[in-house]
């Protein structure tokens, strides 16, 4: 499957960059593979328009006031109306990780008492990105302030910190698979912390966030690789093929083989 760059998607840019901020219906479609990825984190807000997103084969709704988050790695589609508007924003992994931005859920919707406020802001940072001033340093100030408006002010960029590095690690050790002790030391924080903050900003512990995500990684296997159901468990860290096949049918209701036939066909139909 493809892995898009930021300059991938956004064909106008003459050279790479960290981020960009636009208006969706002035961007030009770019030439990409759907379904596909992304190297970078991205923001898209629909002010208008309708259709549905699916993110990691999730098949979420869009519609106005409704911002969805995608971060790298994640498997990306969608499908919007012609009159859908409104903005984005992309940055890279190492920008995510400087400001504390960690992506909790797949989308955010936006108060309407809020949305007049939020769009000046970013208007601001559509125009700061037009202009040939270097403003990237503002702009970076100005991104991680509009996050921290977005998210639930109960939970802490520090906790989010950590369960963005947290993810970051299982996804890079799938196949050591550390135990929980082993990451909370890498993290530098204890296991029972790494509990409580996990917990709170994902309701999940450790270990079952973990699995989610080694589950996710299997359906993309799955559907994206030429890969056995045998050949994913390894790589994933499982020793035992029938226990991979049972964790992932109690996730997903289905067996990897049922769930490959099942995303194949639809595919076929479509």
């Amino acid at each position: 499957m493809k892995i898009y760059s930021i300059k991938d998607i956004i064909p106008t840019l003459e050279e790479t960059t960290d981020y960009f901020v636009g208006v969706f219906e002035e961007t030009e479609d770019p030439d990409i593979e759907w379904p596909h990825r992304h190297s970078f984190y991205s923001m898209v807000w629909f002010t208008e328009g309708s259709g549905f997103n699916v993110i990691d084969f999730e098949e979420f709704e869009i519609k106005p006031s409704r911002i969805f988050t995608v971060s790298p790695k994640q498997v990306h589609n969608w499908s919007y109306s012609m009159d859908s508007r409104g903005y984005f924003i992309v940055f890279a992994e190492h920008l995510a990780k400087e400001l504390n931005i960690a992506f909790r859920s797949p989308f955010l919707d936006i108060r309407h008492s809020d949305k007049d406020f939020i769009e000046e802001i970013v208007r601001r940072l559509v125009a700061d990105c037009q202009s040939s001033e270097d403003t990237f340093e503002r702009n970076k100030s100005a991104i991680s302030y509009l996050y921290s408006l977005l998210t639930e002010p109960q939970l802490l960029l520090a906790s989010n910190a950590i369960v963005n590095d947290f993810k970051r690690l299982i996804s890079e050790t799938y196949e050591t698979n550390l135990s929980i002790e082993q990451y909370a030391t890498k993290l530098g924080v204890s296991t029972s912390a790494l509990n409580q903050i996990c917990q709170e900003a994902t309701g999940l512990t450790p270990k079952q966030l973990q699995l989610d995500m080694k589950v996710t990684e299997a359906r993309r296997l799955l559907l994206y690789s030429d890969l056995s159901t045998s050949e994913i468990a390894f790589k994933l860290g499982f020793d035992d093929t029938s226990y991979f096949s049972r964790i992932f049918k109690k996730k997903t209701k289905y067996s990897p083989t049922a769930f490959k036939e099942k995303y194949l066909n639809s595919r076929k139909k479509s």
